[in-house]
């Protein structure tokens, strides 16, 4: 049974909560092909349940060979999260780190992705196994007591704010981009030409945006504000709404981290009923690592489920069915030649 052992201090304006998760007989936990989820979410004796954290892993794959964690808090908070694994010999390491930023109550939020081959390679030689051959986790949740005054002393987060209110304001633009309805934004050349390389090229050469200062797009409203936002402050608020949108809009206008933060939240909305849509949309917009996830998904039990969706029936990509096919059957034929 894990255990999870709470603790928090107080440093300036933040509480620093450390929560150290202990899974003892790890690899066997591993090896249940009916392991799925797994929690904790047990309070701290000096912390109210109000202000809890909660934790928890689901294991994907056939064989558990992929574990994401994740967490929850009760409330809207201004936090900093560190996840490091607790090695042999007192050992650590940060294998993630987040900066501060605002998180929604009662959502749950990715933190980060083990794989099985590091955890328990079963040649002795296990990486991230305890002695014992348990798995210890340690969340550090940093949050701030004041978030005015915490986002205003780191240079990143207050750069992006100013950046967000020169979109906001449309001080000083010198262009305007016009949406798919004719809605139009007042903007800047320089922030567009820094941030996409498709957007600059309407401003070189003998172009017609050169002479008119006006770029037509042909993204709805809603679609090119969540785009300008990004361009501009590098964050995506409405990603988890509209990923599949936004996912075309990053391809089209060459944001590729924008285009990674989508096929993130693409992959966290990956079902059976979803997955040849999903494998059809990362293969239309060259989304590799989304593709490659889906293929994973459908390989992983999946497939059988699959060919009785909707999206199977529709499906009119011989290549596409060619390349489900060869992606799930040379795997399994590898198996058996082992």
């Amino acid at each position: 049974m894990s255990t999870a052992n709470y603790t928090t201090r107080t440093e300036g304006q933040t509480v620093v909560n450390t929560i150290i998760w202990s899974i003892p007989n790890f690899i066997f936990l591993l090896d249940g092909k009916t392991s799925r989820e797994l929690r904790v979410s047990e309070s701290p004796k000096d912390q109210s349940i109000d202000t809890r954290f909660q934790l928890k892993m689901q294991f994907l794959g056939r064989c558990n060979d992929i574990i994401e964690i994740y967490y929850l808090s009760p409330v809207p908070v201004f936090l900093k999260s560190i996840l490091t694994i607790c090695l042999k010999r007192f050992e650590e390491r940060s294998i993630i780190i987040k900066e501060y930023h605002t998180i929604q109550a009662n959502k749950w939020q990715f933190l980060a992705t083990l794989y099985k081959r590091d955890i328990a390679s079963y040649d002795g030689h296990d990486i991230f196994l305890l002695s014992d051959g348990s798995l210890r986790l340690k969340f550090q949740f940093m949050v701030t007591n004041d978030v005015k005054i915490d986002r205003a002393n780191i240079p990143e987060a207050q750069l992006s704010n100013d950046f967000e209110n020169l979109l906001n304001d449309g001080l000083f633009s010198d262009v305007v981009i016009t949406s798919a309805e004719g809605c139009d934004f007042k903007v800047h050349k320089a922030v567009l030409a820094s941030r996409s390389m498709v957007l600059k090229a309407h401003f070189e050469h003998n172009t017609t945006e050169c002479h008119t200062n006006v770029v037509q797009s042909l993204l709805e409203s809603d679609v090119l504000k969540e785009v300008l936002t990004f361009i501009y402050s590098d964050k995506a608020p409405r990603v988890d709404e509209i990923p599949e949108k936004l996912l075309a809009a990053a391809d089209y206008y060459q944001l590729n981290r924008l285009k990674s933060l989508c096929e993130e939240a693409l992959h966290k909305k990956l079902t059976v009923d979803n997955a040849i849509d999903t494998l059809q949309l990362a293969d239309l917009h060259s989304a590799k690592a989304l593709k490659e996830l889906t293929l994973e998904f459908i390989k992983d039990g999946q497939a059988k489920l699959i060919t009785k969706t909707k999206g199977w029936a529709e499906v009119k990509s011989v290549d596409l069915i060619k390349t489900i096919y060869e992606h799930v059957i040379t795997d399994d034929v590898d198996a058996d030649i082992k």
